[in-house]
């Protein structure tokens, strides 16, 4: 043998010992590179598609395609201002709170009145606790602060002691971690904006393929035999309310204009079951911004601010008119009967103690000038009751034993002493389209179900507001952002167990 032959026949040895070596060391990402050779798709990139993604990659090490035809990430995941409920979790324990999985499904059921499916509330009772570990341990989430929000019978609803609102924090910090993915390893993460869905193909029963239009317009296929779809609800589109809630359509709305209901409409046209699809929510607090008080785009008042202490006054009577904590049904059909009939307006009224237990959304507000500091003095201008009787009124609220509304709780009060000096924090709402309870019909491992409770194809899942039966007929504040996440890592475990 030559001399040269034997230096490349070296060198090969080398070279195959390397590979050899190397792929000893990473036989995990060889393997799953070879298994899954088709990414699961992913429909929209909301909390559920998040968390459906960050679960597959994450602890599965399996490829996904992410589609939403939004320019960013994050859906209306990124709006949501008061946060996320898990019970019996370690910062209720830490902060002495008495809660269990048990009260959570019963508060959700009673909620619920009679509609949805009772697996899936449970399953979303039980999940909430490894829910919100999961955000603090493998996301670094602080979640160490707890609200009560209406219909709920302890507080269960976590944020962050940080600067960021809940929605906002949580969805960026998954959103970070997908695209520092699809940085480092492109294989196992793409991420597609502007990518509108228009077809999912099924042969035999099994998912073959989804086919959309990129950002420019040009139709694209990706063959899969997984597809989530968590691509939002249909608050904004005057159509499907006009169909299922015809009631509403005129209400103004806390949904973009991304929310119109794509993926019920192929859903059904694959064959899926839609199920409570006529169970819209209405939020009872959107702010009326002064400078466009007309607008059909209002921003949510969240239910954080009545859950630490705001009160909502008639501005006919300039008193109290309800339970704040009531469920949302209960807290909006009181604001449209008995205030103002053209416009159905309220004014949600704050303490200093409210201000500085939520500074951060607060002040935002401020900035937005969709809440005012002022006095119970000046507030007494624009109602007909005089400061000394508007300070009684908040005094009452703050004092009584025995609330005459029997709210549960009345944390963060007015003081000891109100008069017509007391500062306080004074904000416009009125009812507003905000959840639409209904969607595809799924069972508790998110496969989408027909008409006879059994999965229309292998392969097909939802997760997030697409689906019904989480809610029934009315939601509890703070479940939306926990669906996301339960179903949403229920639908990658699903997947991960079938491959």
């Amino acid at each position: 043998m030559s001399s040269r032959r034997k230096f490349y026949t070296l060198v090969i040895c080398i070279a195959l010992f390397l590979v050899l070596r190397r792929t000893a060391n990473t036989g995990t990402e060889v393997k799953m590179a070879s298994k899954y050779s088709n990414p699961v798709v992913i429909i929209g990139s909301g909390l559920a598609g998040l968390s459906t993604a960050n679960q597959l990659v994450l602890k599965h090490k399996i490829p996904i395609v992410l589609l939403d035809k939004a320019s960013s990430l994050g859906g209306n995941s990124i709006k949501a201002s008061s946060g996320i409920n898990g019970a019996f979790t370690g910062t209720q324990k830490s902060l002495d709170v008495e809660d269990s999985e048990i009260a959570f499904y019963q508060d959700t059921v009673s909620s619920a009145k009679n509609a949805g499916v009772r697996t899936l509330m449970s399953k979303l009772a039980t999940d909430s606790s490894s829910a919100i570990s999961w955000l603090q341990q493998d996301f670094s989430l602080k979640l160490d602060l707890l609200a009560q929000l209406g219909g709920h019978s302890a507080p269960r609803t976590h944020r962050s002691s940080g600067k960021l609102p809940p929605g906002f924090e949580i969805v960026q910090a998954l959103s970070n971690s997908l695209k520092s993915l699809s940085e480092s390893n492109p294989q196992m993460v793409q991420i597609h904006l502007n990518s509108k869905v228009f077809d999912v193909k099924i042969v035999d029963k099994k998912v073959t393929s989804v086919e959309y239009y990129d950002q420019d317009g040009v139709a694209q296929r990706v063959h899969t035999e997984n597809v989530v779809f968590c691509s939002g609800g249909f608050g904004f589109s005057k159509e499907l309310l006009d169909k299922y809630a015809p009631a509403l359509k005129n209400l103004p709305t806390t949904n973009g204009a991304q929310t119109t209901g794509d993926g019920q409409q192929l859903i059904e046209k694959l064959g899926g079951k839609l199920i409570d699809m006529s169970e819209v929510q209405v939020h009872p607090t959107g702010f009326v911004d002064p400078s466009d008080p007309h607008s059909n785009w209002k921003f949510l008042a969240a239910e954080a601010l009545r859950g630490l202490g705001g009160v909502l006054l008639n501005p006919l009577t300039g008193r109290r008119f309800v339970n704040e904590l009531g469920t949302r049904d209960v807290v909006t059909a009181a604001i449209q009967s008995k205030c103002p009939q053209d416009d159905n307006k309220a004014l949600l009224v704050m303490s200093e103690a409210v201000y500085a237990n939520y500074k951060n959304n607060m002040d935002f507000y401020i900035f937005k000038k969709l809440i005012r500091k002022t006095t119970v003095a000046e507030l007494a201008n624009n109602v007909p009751i005089s400061a000394s009787e508007l300070a009684s009124e908040l005094q009452t609220y703050s004092s009584e034993a025995s609330d005459i509304f029997n709210r549960v709780s009345r944390i963060n009060n007015f003081g000891t002493e109100v008069d017509e000096n007391t500062k306080i924090y004074v904000g416009e709402i009125t009812p507003v389209v905000h959840f639409t309870m209904g969607g595809a019909k799924i069972d508790e491992h998110t496969r989408i179900l027909d008409s006879f409770d059994k999965p229309i194809a292998e392969g097909l899942f939802a997760a997030g507001e697409v689906s019904g039966g989480v809610h029934g007929a009315n939601r509890l504040g703070g479940s939306s952002l926990l669906e996301c996440v339960v179903f949403g890592r229920t639908a990658a475990d699903t997947i991960a167990a079938k491959l």
